[in-house]
């Protein structure tokens, strides 16, 4: 889930779209009563970030902020502060907001003013300073007896982070700013309050979170100004990732589609594009999810850009020979914020890590288990788990038990778990395989469907019902595009062949290392360059028998094709 992220600007040319510019006083703003010289440029500024430009406004905002006189209105400062972090989030700029928040902080004479700027340095800060900084807002707003500043920080101190509160304290701490801001009958406090709270009921998967972001999403007008629109978009985006990660793939796409339509700027609609590539990826549209996470690439690179990385990455290999990995590596650095999508994203590179035959390649999956572990997090984790089960059956037992206190029980929750109690198992886990293959078909999912069903026909109690399940997979990754799937169970040595069996995709064709053994590798070289049987043991110093093994495995794993072409497929592979 995506929580707001600090503020550090650097130039960039303004695009060209134009969006609305609010011309009332925010919702979501403390200030009530800015000087009528400085709403020109409050107006300016927030154009700029809605337009794309974020650096160039938070330029604007630090230079009216150095030049106010001493004696300037409290609420222009705490005006300038909120609006220096929203734009920042509109962008994804990294601009250290602590010194400058502390700086107005310490300008203005009243509590309430005071409160406003450390609730805002809060949200911009990290998650260890953030519950200090938040005390110290929630101080000054009880100084003052500002009901809904009171709301608002218990709200903050709700959202889930690396900062050590438990998550029974956060839910308890949110109810109490949720139950305030109904007090104040605030719409905007209101929305940010019970945001707060889904969150961290999706982060210890609570089965009441999806309904709260329902709730929370809808408390604000569907137009409001572009700067309470920020708390309405996150809302919106959270219950469309919240439902995405339970595996509720239609009220994902819903919810997104609805977010594109009410977002105030570009990066809002980026973000919604990248759900919804997420969820085309996941339910098998590789085509439209390859389409839409281009689409959430455009213009300058942000949260949307990291996610549809994932993506891209994600499709990439199951459709590429050599899949590139710079477009998956390069996405890490725009979801750092957010725990869900960074997961996610180390689990597809694990597994492109594997695909390549990296050494160690689920090297960063203990470190994130062990992180969401120590955040106490029920949520979003489970394909790390997933993916190291695939690679690693003994290691991730050890990960299952670790995390079994943890482990989310959400639709797809529970599916994933089901998939690697029967991966671990072994020659017992077939029962387990298929019950998994059908939990995440009625999501649906169906190229992990496919991948499940070949793992289960590995196990299965007789070579008929092996090869029926490999033939359901083979149909699935067929129907799905899902090539580098198809070609694995294509070169099953278990496979029946038939003359109804689909060929290897020409994208893993080409391969000439796929799925090769060290010494199948180095037969499949010499195989390349024209060598027969007899030359090929001669080479390798080993038998004619075991070199003639040697080629046969290596044409089954490119599909059975004949030994004349053999040859010619390693050649142009290589």
């Amino acid at each position: 889930m995506a929580a707001q992220t600090p503020l550090a600007p650097r130039r960039q040319a303004a695009p060209t779209s134009r969006r609305r510019v609010s011309s009332r006083s925010a919702l979501a703003s403390f200030a009530h009563s800015v000087s009528p010289g400085l709403r020109p440029v409050l107006r300016e500024a927030e154009g700029m970030g809605l337009r794309g430009d974020t650096a160039a406004a938070l330029d604007l905002l630090v230079r009216t902020a150095a030049a106010l006189p001493a004696d300037a209105l409290d609420d222009d400062r705490v005006a300038i502060g909120e609006l220096a972090v929203v734009v920042s989030a509109w962008g994804s700029e990294l601009l250290d907001a602590h010194p400058f928040l502390e700086a107005l902080a310490e300008q203005v004479g009243s509590p309430d003013a005071r409160g406003a700027l450390l609730f805002t340095r809060g949200r911009a800060g990290t998650a260890a300073e953030t519950p200090d900084i938040l005390m110290r807002a929630l101080s000054e707003f009880r100084l003052a007896g500002d009901l809904r500043g009171q709301a608002v920080t218990l709200g903050e101190l709700c959202w889930p982070r690396e900062d050590g509160l438990s998550g029974d304290y956060r839910v308890t701490v949110g109810r109490e700013g949720l139950a305030l801001a109904r007090r104040t009958k605030d719409p905007w406090a209101i929305a940010f309050c019970a945001g707060r709270l889904a969150g961290c009921e999706t982060y210890l998967d609570r089965p009441e979170a999806l309904e709260h972001w329902r709730d929370a999403a809808e408390v604000l007008p569907s137009s409001p100004d572009a700067v309470t629109a920020e708390i309405a978009s996150l809302n919106q985006f959270n219950w469309a990732h919240t439902a995405y990660g339970h595996g509720d793939y239609a009220l994902a796409a819903r919810v997104a589609r609805e977010g594109k339509l009410l977002a105030h700027g570009t990066t809002w609609a980026r973000k919604f594009a990248a759900v919804e590539a997420l969820v085309q990826w996941r339910t098998g549209d590789l085509d439209a999810a390859v389409a839409s996470a281009r689409s959430a690439r455009l213009g300058r690179p942000q949260m949307a850009t990291g996610m549809a990385g994932i993506v891209l990455g994600a499709v990439a290999l199951e459709r590429e020979g050599r899949p590139d990995p710079k477009v998956l590596d390069d996405s890490l650095g725009h979801i750092e914020f957010d725990e869900q999508m960074l997961w996610l994203a180390l689990s597809v590179r694990a597994a492109h890590r594997v695909a390549r035959r990296e050494p160690a390649p689920l090297r960063d999956v203990d470190k994130a288990l062990d992180t969401a572990a120590g955040m106490g997090v029920r949520f979003g984790w489970e394909d790390l788990v997933l993916v190291m089960a695939q690679e690693d059956p003994e290691r991730a037992r050890t990960a299952l038990e670790t995390m079994a206190p943890l482990w989310p029980t959400n639709p797809r929750g529970t599916a994933v778990r089901l998939a690697v109690e029967g991966l671990v198992r072994g020659s017992g886990g077939h029962g387990l395989l298929l019950e998994a293959a059908e939990r995440f078909a009625a999501l649906p999912e169906p190229v992990t469907v496919g991948r499940l069903l070949h793992a289960a026909a590995g196990v299965a109690p007789d070579m008929a019902t092996g090869n029926a399940l490999r033939r359901r997979a083979i149909d699935l990754f067929q129907a799905h595009g899902a090539e580098r799937s198809m070609a694995a169970v294509l070169r099953d040595r278990s496979l029946h062949r038939g003359h109804d069996l689909p060929s290897v995709p020409a994208s893993q064709r080409l391969v000439s290392t796929a799925g090769l053994t060290t010494r199948e590798r180095e037969v499949a070289t010499l195989a390349a360059q024209g060598y027969t049987a007899q030359e090929i043991a001669d080479e390798l110093h080993i038998s004619i028998g075991t070199a003639r093994n040697h080629v046969l495995r290596v044409r089954e794993k490119f599909g059975g094709v004949p030994k004349r072409k053999l040859a010619q497929m390693l050649a142009e592979g290589a």
